[in-house]
């Protein structure tokens, strides 16, 4: 016991460590944008069902979405989870394409038992990642002349925000439970533009832009599920979660360096919004599990550089299906979970006053290790977001999933 009591303080340890490197997992223009790529922060099982998630509890798994999920956990049981992922992009804008690779530590979080009717959870996950490296030139006419200028500009963005949560949920009657999450949000955003200009009769040569959002702050969100067994092979669960809309926390810098270098900083200019979610989960027989989910994010609400009419309101429908052939069969094969899952949403950013949108397959197996609970989850997404005429990116995402399920709490007998 006390072997693994050193374990768990270690885990704590590296947490801050996994918030520093988890940070840019994405090569898209779009990040340019916002807060960059928002995450769902979902697990392996639930990216695998398409990020189903709000409306399901699992007694070897851990369900950060909805924090009324944590006392689902069996009272002797321990779960830690760590999971990396690898995305290959293809970008198109008309004729032109190409394709970037990107690696990333994605989370890691435990889950432990309190009582048999109380559990908490505690993790590092995501909130959003920004990544991007494009340029392309161009030319004007010089003023009174009949010579144009030629000018190329770049612009490129790093960094990302993540969360240290603690999350607690309680069993408050048979059949319902209820759970919070508290996060403390840190990261850096970094957005660089620059312009080089090729001709030398000009007085500047070169312009630069530096936008850096760095962020300290606290968020939390609210969660509840009633879960019902009918008979001896029918089980649903209906969730609900809720996050208010809250400030930000942070400082704001834009420096310009031409023929002078401008600094300016400001703080409290950004909003986190609001957000509404519901799900629902139907289980037949301990063998198939169908779900789905909407979300729903008022960004239009939110201050985004002092202002409220900058980024859209955003919303993702989601649906996905887990099947396994006998959870308590003597074939490995029979022990297998297969998922699968697909998902729509709409970006809370826009284009030309235009909305982008994403739609995405998914599908992924659990393989569970012989002599224990322990999981090995692998998914796999395909989607798009775009299209040619502005940017179509399309993208391959897999993860790779340890979910290790261990008793702790159980009493050695002295025979």
């Amino acid at each position: 016991m006390r072997k693994k009591i050193t374990i768990l303080l270690t885990i704590l340890l590296m947490l801050p460590i996994i918030g520093i490197t988890s940070q840019n997992n994405t090569n898209s223009p779009y990040t340019r944008f916002g807060y960059g790529q928002l995450e769902e922060n979902c697990f392996s099982r639930s990216q695998a069902m398409g990020g189903t998630s709000i409306g399901m509890r699992s007694k070897t798994g851990i369900n950060p979405v909805n924090p009324a999920s944590y006392s689902s956990i069996d009272s002797t049981s321990f779960i830690f989870e760590i999971g990396v992922s690898g995305l290959l992009t293809n970008l198109r804008s008309g004729k032109e394409s190409k394709t970037e690779f990107n690696g990333n530590l994605d989370y890691i979080a435990l889950q432990t038992p309190i009582t048999k009717w109380m559990g908490l959870s505690l993790g590092i996950i995501p909130y959003s990642y920004v990544g991007y490296n494009y340029n392309f030139t161009d030319s004007f006419q010089l003023p009174n002349k009949e010579a144009y200028n030629t000018y190329a500009q770049s612009y490129n963005g790093s960094g990302g925000i993540s969360q240290l949560y603690l999350g607690l949920s309680f069993d408050i009657a048979n059949h319902f439970s209820i759970g919070a999450n508290a996060y403390y949000m840190f990261g850096n955003i970094n957005h660089y533009k620059s312009i080089l200009y090729t001709q030398s009769d000009l007085n500047t040569t070169l312009s630069l832009q530096k936008q850096s959002l760095h962020v300290r702050s606290f968020n939390g969100r609210f969660g509840i599920q009633y879960h019902e067994t009918i008979g001896k092979k029918h089980a649903f669960v209906i969730g609900a979660i809720y996050e208010f809309k809250s400030p930000m926390q942070g400082t704001f810098e834009n420096t310009m360096i031409g023929i002078d270098t401008i600094i300016t900083a400001s703080s409290n200019v950004f909003e986190l919004p609001s957000l509404y979610g519901g799900g629902v989960s139907y289980t037949y027989d301990n063998r198939l599990t169908i779900a789905a989910d909407y979300t729903y994010q008022e960004f239009s609400k939110a201050k985004y550089y002092n202002t409220t009419d900058t980024l859209c309101n955003r919303s993702k429908i989601t649906l996905g299906a887990e099947y396994i052939n006998d959870p308590y069969g003597r074939k490995y094969v029979d022990r297998i979970l297969w998922r699968i899952g697909a998902n729509y949403s709409n970006s809370y950013i826009k284009i030309g006053d235009k909305q982008t949108h994403d739609f995405s397959i998914t599908c992924g197996i659990g393989l569970p290790l012989r002599t224990s609970k322990t999981m090995i989850n692998i998914n796999f997404e395909y989607g798009n977001v775009g299209t040619v005429s502005l940017l179509k990116e399309q993208y391959f995402k897999f993860g790779i999933n340890f979910s290790l399920n261990e008793m702790w709490f159980i009493k050695a007998k002295i025979r």
